[in-house]
């Protein structure tokens, strides 16, 4: 049986079994015999279906139907584009309502199934873009980075609203090792994207597991505009994370280069994708140590340093370093508020 067709099943076993328990206040059956032969007798208890076949049969027929609508509501709250439901036609006209209990079971079966599977009224449920989120988690999780705090919600924020942006978004994080770089690019994929780093829009690449031979280079620069590529398809809103990025190899960030020059929009009407490349290195960690370290002596707080005292001698570090990097940090400048 097909997956997909194995899983609408299970999903119709599951609301039959759920959502008939209330079946007997859910229906609201209409005798044809009319009230005086419906009437109970004097000291009887109350009325409840006899069992002659008739009788089960109309029964099973309004269990069938109260199962369908229930099934055709479910479908039309987690599939809302293919909703067939005539939601003008009043509940009476089924002879049957919809009980509390039975609402109780559809909103958890419905909480249920979105716990996994993309369901969501409109727009692309995989993107949250919780910026409230964002802005809470670098000021309360995250320490000793002031300046993380300051530009990393701003930079990233103003790119997203903008309406039809005409390039990627370049950051690059610098430091040593444990200074908090992969814990900020965590964050931000989490309160970008629902389900975070699992996300189909997130791609997270480490240097020396993903390209470690340079003779591949040729091999990886086509595996990896080929990723970047099916996954702008796959998602409007992208992130790719670079790990150990100071390691990669020239031709790589090169194969990048489309991304982050400017392209001229042709349909005025089509969505832009926006996609942001994060690179993390160790690249300056030296010389950002230095600076710092030299301010506090003099007197300084941490939170009065400010990006001009460190990118002087943290461009000139990446400048001796490679001319690829050279040419990235300066379309991560172009992208500066």
């Amino acid at each position: 049986m097909p997956r997909g067709l194995r899983s609408q099943l299970l999903l119709r076993v599951l609301l039959l079994l759920l959502l008939l328990l209330p079946l007997a206040g859910a229906l609201e059956l209409h005798d044809p015999a009319g009230p005086a032969e419906a009437a109970e007798e004097p000291g009887s208890g109350p009325a409840w279906p006899s069992f002659p076949f008739r009788d089960l049969r109309k029964w099973a027929r309004a269990a069938g139907a109260l199962s369908r609508r229930y099934w055709a509501l479910f479908c039309c709250r987690v599939w809302p584009e293919t909703c067939s439901l005539d939601k003008e036609a009043p509940a009476g006209a089924q002879g049957w309502s919809l009980p509390l209990l039975g609402q109780q079971y559809l909103d958890i079966l419905t909480t249920w199934y979105c716990s996994f599977r993309d369901c969501c009224d409109h727009g692309d449920c995989r993107v949250s873009n919780n910026f409230t989120g964002l802005q809470s988690d670098l000021s309360v999780r995250l320490h000793g980075q002031h300046l993380a705090r300051e530009l990393v919600l701003t930079t990233v924020r103003s790119y997203l609203e903008l309406p039809r942006p005409d390039k990627a978004l370049a950051l690059s994080f610098h430091g040593w090792s444990g200074t908090g770089k992969n814990f900020v690019a965590r964050l931000l994929a989490e309160n970008l994207y629902r389900d975070g780093l699992r996300s189909d829009c997130v791609k997270v690449f480490i240097t020396m597991m993903h390209f470690p031979h340079p003779k591949y280079v040729d091999l990886y620069k086509e595996q990896l505009t080929e990723q970047v590529r099916k996954t702008q398809e796959h998602c409007h809103q992208t992130l790719f994370i670079f790990d150990e990025a100071e390691k990669l190899h020239p031709g790589l960030l090169e194969a990048l280069g489309p991304h982050l020059e400017r392209q001229v929009l042709e349909n005025h009407k089509a969505e832009s994708p926006r996609t942001i490349f994060l690179f993390l290195s160790n690249l300056g960690g030296n010389v950002i140590n230095e600076v710092v370290l030299s301010l506090l002596k003099a007197g300084w707080s941490r939170e009065d340093i400010t990006m001009e005292h460190l990118e002087s001698g943290l461009q000139a570090e990446i400048v001796a370093s490679t001319a690829a990097w050279t040419w990235v940090w300066d379309r991560r400048l172009q992208d500066s508020p």
